[in-house]
């Protein structure tokens, strides 16, 4: 038996053994998620004679994805019809009969749409569907809105960077362990 291999490869078994079984830790990290939540899913909206009203209440960042149609009811042809999205201040100023209103969205003459927008601040936003463009027939909206966010979601991870260096270092002390066992001890003759 050669002393130094042998022990050499004892500890280095040893260590790898150790480093297989404990070797891996664990941590969380913040990962972004993209969530998409429905408010109306293919509501219709009343006969519309001059114009029509939704509210949604939505937060800053929030992308919010309008789709719809619009059609004359009782029959079987599309409408055009005005859609304008404004904020909660914007509204009022319009709904006062002011001038130059700041739209978030802003879409004229549209028989179907699919419009997206993204919400400038926390707070109601207006959606308005304006038929007095074509008064002569009132206009039925069928609509459908989603938001989508970015949020925060702790995801835990695994590193088994150790575990992976422990099975060489395993290997190769047991190669020593054996070598440093079989091998006679070389006699000095002094």
């Amino acid at each position: 038996m050669r002393a130094i291999p042998t022990f050499a490869g004892a500890a280095a078994l040893v260590i790898g053994l150790l480093m297989m079984n404990f070797g891996t830790y664990t941590y969380t990290v913040e990962v972004p998620r993209t969530e998409t939540r429905v408010i109306l899913n293919g509501i219709k909206l009343s006969p519309i004679g001059d114009y029509a009203v939704k509210d949604l209440d939505l937060r800053q960042g929030y992308l919010v994805n309008l789709q719809g149609s619009v059609a004359v009811p009782g029959s079987n042809t599309s409408g055009i019809i005005n859609l304008y999205v404004m904020s909660n201040d914007e509204y009022q100023r319009w709904s006062n009969g002011e001038e130059n209103i700041n739209y978030v969205l802003s879409r004229e003459r549209i028989e179907k749409f699919n419009e997206t927008f993204v919400s400038g601040q926390n707070g109601t936003f207006h959606i308005l569907f304006d038929n007095t463009i074509d008064p002569k027939y009132k206009k039925e909206v069928t609509l459908s809105v989603k938001y989508s966010f970015e949020t925060m979601v702790p995801e835990t991870r695994e590193e088994k960077i150790l575990t992976q260096a422990a099975y060489p270092l395993a290997i190769l002390g047991a190669i020593s362990l054996v070598y440093g066992l079989a091998r006679k001890p070389v006699v000095r003759w002094e």
